[in-house]
C-alpha cells in the first residue's frame, strides 16, 4: 500500500490549512497529536505526518499544540489547497507551471496514490 513520505519538507506542510484551534472543536487527542487533526484516526510513529509544534489560542489562552495528520487527509488537504491556490497567486495567473507552491501542493496531492 502506498503512503505519503514522512520526509516531506516542513515548508510544504506549512502551506496546508489546519483546523482552527480556537474553535474548540478539536479533541485533546488531536491537539496533542495522538490522532489526525482532520479525521481523528489514531496515529503512531509510522502513520503520522508531523506538522511540528504550533501556537494558537484555546479558550482565550495562548497554547502550544502538536498537529499531526494521516496520509489520506494530507492528500485531501493538499488537493483542496491546490485547487484554491491559483485564486490568490499572481504567478499562477501568469504561468502556473512556474509556481513552486502549486508544484509542491500537486506533489503532496498525488503522492501515495495508486
Amino acid at each position: 500500500m502506498s503512503s505519503i513520505s514522512h520526509e516531506i519538507p516542513p515548508q510544504a506542510l506549512e502551506i496546508l490549512a489546519l483546523p482552527d484551534l480556537a474553535t474548540g472543536l478539536l479533541t485533546a487527542e488531536q491537539v496533542r497529536g495522538a490522532t489526525c487533526v482532520w479525521c481523528g484516526a489514531s496515529l503512531n510513529a509510522e502513520t503520522a505526518i508531523d506538522f511540528g509544534s504550533r501556537s494558537g489560542t484555546l479558550a482565550g489562552v495562548v497554547a502550544l499544540w502538536y498537529p499531526r495528520g494521516c496520509a489520506g487527509c494530507i492528500r485531501k488537504a493538499a488537493l483542496t489547497e491546490y485547487n484554491q491556490h491559483p485564486r490568490t497567486c499572481e504567478q499562477c495567473v501568469d504561468a502556473p507551471a512556474l509556481c513552486d507552491t502549486r508544484r509542491t501542493l500537486r506533489r503532496l496531492a498525488l503522492e501515495g496514490r495508486g
